[in-house]
């Protein structure tokens, strides 16, 4: 069976631009499987549609699956409609990934073009749904699946138990990516995963609707991973792309063990809350060592009432600034903080707190800050709520990036969108930005280094792929 996987055009690709992890295992298993599997990474090899469908009609595949999350989807969609239309009406089309598992059959109605839908964890039902395809079996059998009869009529099957032991799966199918394109502000860099699922149950968040519970690796698998990939695709740095790395102190201790049992050096970061952090104090030289050159802190909000919103305790600002500065001064690690703003409570002074505390703590507490409107993508308890309640503004899934409110708040959607575009520059246009990036040209810290260079560009892509998402610019799809 000839199966030809998408990921969809995407923005941010100069300054971070990381691969689909998902995609890259579902390739694998179907390739184990016997399958003949042919990747585009339409983001990393920068294709418009034309191109996309070009390369799908010289692949003359039996199925095409594409997907991705709440912003692409209808990407993903004009991929399908476009390949029954040019390539072929019998070419089975199927899409996954979170914003298809939770609007299953709308997206079948939306988009007649589409036949499958690929619910939760991809690998194992993509193998059943190809074996019973290419078999020409009743795909009534294949649980996770939500599917067009030849009559056209949905039907949603049971879903599929979640894969039990991660390290079943086969490595990621790295030799059918665009490898070397991916990196994070220069430095070539890959992803990887610790796990699945998350323990927490952030309104806003799908991750833990994705995943049942949270399945951990082997920390010997692990690093097994890495090093594999350092001496097959001569990749060093790795980005953990799970919502749960390393909230378990023992996954943590035991993964700095093979690290520095495998003699090789190689480099990564993750996203994980501060407090969790906090608690790993004893243990941040050793991870330095042991090649953590990044942390990425979810803080959203210094206001305690609000940040419960979020699912999360307050913080106590001084510190968490104190924690921040340790780990950038006397480490050399550096951290990025995620801020969020636009929730149905926030008034313009709330808004207002939270870009002050922004400018307050970039530059001097940590090396890169990022705000961003709150979006209640579909299958959160977030999203539930506001169509409950009637707070939505828009269903166009393309207005659901971080540039744009599509929540009904007591701040009109243009100036939430304003307040976007001003912490941007009101943030990072500021004399002491400007001299620190010098100060990190000259820095030991290669990784210091590559973000000052990128500097410029960060500013001129990300004004330009705002205004794209606005459609006040061609988006050269």
């Amino acid at each position: 069976m000839r199966i030809v996987l998408i990921q969809p055009p995407m923005f941010h690709q100069k300054v971070h631009l990381a691969p689909n992890l998902g995609l890259a295992y579902i390739a694998a298993v179907l390739e184990k499987d016997g399958a003949e599997v042919k990747v585009i990474d339409a983001a990393a090899d920068d294709l418009g549609f034309d191109q996309i469908l070009d390369r799908v009609a010289r692949a003359r595949p039996d199925l095409v699956a594409a997907g991705g999350q709440t912003p692409v989807s209808s990407r993903s969609k004009t991929i399908f409609r476009r390949i029954k239309a040019e390539v072929g009406r019998e070419v089975v089309t199927v899409a996954g990934g979170p914003h298809f598992t939770f609007t299953d059959l709308d997206s079948l109605q939306e988009c007649p073009e589409l036949d499958v839908v690929v619910r939760g964890e991809g690998e194992e039902t993509m193998r059943q749904l190809c074996q019973a395809l290419s078999s020409g079996k009743s795909l009534e059998e294949v649980e996770g699946i939500t599917y067009r009869s030849i009559e056209g009529v949905a039907f949603r099957n049971p879903p599929r138990l979640p894969i039990a032991n991660l390290d079943s799966l086969p490595f990621p199918a790295w030799h059918l990516f665009p490898v070397d394109r991916y990196h994070w502000a220069g430095n070539k860099m890959i992803a990887i995963s610790s796990s699945r699922g998350c323990q927490f149950r952030c309104r806003h968040c799908i991750t833990w609707k994705m995943h049942t519970g949270v399945r951990r690796r082997d920390p010997r698998k692990i690093v097994e991973e890495m090093v594999w990939v350092k001496r097959n695709f001569n990749h060093d740095t790795f980005f953990f792309q799970d919502d749960s790395s390393f909230t378990d102190r023992g996954q943590l201790v035991s993964f700095l063990e093979e690290l520095e049992a495998s003699g090789e050096r190689l480099y990564w970061y993750y996203e994980t809350r501060e407090d969790i952090f906090q608690g790993y104090r004893d243990l941040w030289p050793r991870m330095k060592h042991d090649g953590l050159f990044k942390i990425v802190f979810g803080l959203e909000t210094p206001d305690p009432a609000k940040r419960e919103l979020y699912g999360k305790k307050g913080f106590d600002p001084p510190q968490v600034e104190a924690m921040m500065d340790q780990l950038e001064r006397e480490l050399d690690i550096l951290v990025s903080v995620y801020l969020l703003f636009g929730l149905p409570e926030d008034t313009e002074e709330s808004v207002q707190a939270i870009l002050d505390y922004g400018k307050h703590i970039y530059p001097d507490h940590c090396s890169f800050i990022v705000g961003s409107l709150a979006v209640p993508f579909p299958g959160s308890d977030f999203y539930t709520e506001l169509v409950d309640k009637e707070m939505l503004t828009s269903h166009d899934w393309d207005d659901y990036g971080f540039d744009k409110s599509v929540i009904k708040t007591s701040i009109p959607p243009e100036k939430l969108s304003e307040v976007f575009s001003a912490f941007w520059a009101g943030t990072y246009a500021r004399p002491k930005v400007m001299l620190k990036q010098v100060q990190f040209l000259l820095s030991r810290n290669r990784f210091r280094r590559a973000m000052a260079k990128q500097y410029l560009k960060m500013a001129r892509e990300m004004i330009s792929d705002v205004r794209k998402m606005r459609k006040e610019e061609e988006t050269g799809f």
